[in-house]
């Protein structure tokens, strides 16, 4: 009996691991290091993981253990909270209104995307401002044969054969002061575009990916891409690509500091989980965001598939005034 208990124990311990140290990483003020962004990527997955295998520890007397992922599970619990909880007023605003923007962002994967569903989406979300990381020459001409230019026909594009540099940002209204992200390995332009009388900077955000060997230069793109945002104090921005991080990366909320906000987080209807979409592993993680100024209210946050790409569209109504 006293083997059959040990066992029993050890099975637990190697099952709660990988949860203690999801917490681990999400609770340290950084990121940089690996294995870390791989890890706290996982956070609300390792939310649902952590309650059962807190009342099995309970309940088979395993102190340590409790204690341990009581500690996570109650982090956990006020890590995600926010997600769930609603605005003060969820009443979603009227993108016909002058003073909002809808706003939508999509990964097209080496423009493999299909160019017809997202202009699809643009028409029928009533989107105003197009962001689309991973752009080619091939698939800017095909959301052009798709009819793009008669919904946004202003654009400033990036495109780039045969790698995921490329990127491209499209709008109803005339693009002003046009600019890209220097020093980022793939496509950051970003440029001025009127909200009802206000001039907002809509940047396309998309740094490199926290591969394994690569995790200093993703946190050092996102260090530096908060560095230009923040250094604008004037003119309002909102934010909107595959940022390759949840809200979950400190590196992530290091950009959004106390000046932005996550449009998912704030609407309340659970994180947007947005890739690996398109294969047998339904999407996970929450890498795609809208990110904008803590005094726009957002709404009607939601993503939706495109075919072709492994990422879902985010898109989101923002109220600049």
């Amino acid at each position: 009996m006293r083997f059959v208990r040990g066992v029993l124990s050890l099975v637990l311990w190697v099952i709660s691991i990988p949860v203690l140290l999801v917490a681990l990483a999400r609770v340290l003020p950084f990121d940089h290091v690996v294995p870390l962004p791989q890890l706290a990527a996982f956070t609300p997955w390792a939310t649902i993981a952590a309650l059962p295998l807190l009342i099995v520890a309970l309940f088979s007397r395993r102190w340590v253990l409790t204690s341990l992922l009581g500690v996570s599970f109650a982090g956990f619990l006020y890590w995600m909270a926010p997600f769930f909880l609603p605005p003060d007023t969820s009443t979603a605003a009227d993108p016909a209104d002058a003073g909002t923007v809808r706003v939508m962002t999509v990964n097209a994967l080496y423009g493999q995307a299909d160019a017809e569903t997202v202009v699809r989406l643009v028409g029928s979300q009533n989107v105003e401002v197009l962001s689309v990381q991973e752009l080619t020459p091939d698939f800017a001409q095909a959301l052009t044969d798709a009819g793009l230019d008669d919904l946004l026909p202003h654009s400033f594009t990036v495109p780039a054969e045969d790698t995921p540099a490329g990127s491209g940002l499209w709008s109803t209204t005339e693009l002003r002061e046009v600019e890209q992200q220097r020093g980022s390995t793939f496509a950051m332009p970003s440029a001025l575009v009127d909200v009802g009388g206000t001039d907002v900077r809509v940047t396309v955000v998309h740094p490199y990916p926290p591969m394994p060997a690569e995790t200093t230069t993703w946190h050092t793109e996102l260090a530096e891409l908060a560095e230009r945002v923040h250094s604008d104090t004037t003119t309002p921005q909102i934010l909107a690509g595959d940022f390759n991080a949840t809200y979950d990366h400190a590196s992530f909320r290091d950009l959004l500091g106390s000046r932005f906000l996550d449009a998912s987080r704030e609407w309340g209807a659970g994180p947007a989980v947005t890739w690996p979409e398109g294969s047998q592993v339904p999407a996970l993680l929450a890498l795609d965001h809208v990110v904008v100024e803590k005094d726009m209210p957002v709404s009607d946050v939601v993503s939706m598939e495109v075919s072709g790409t492994d990422h879902r569209a985010l898109v989101a109504t923002v109220v600049v005034e």
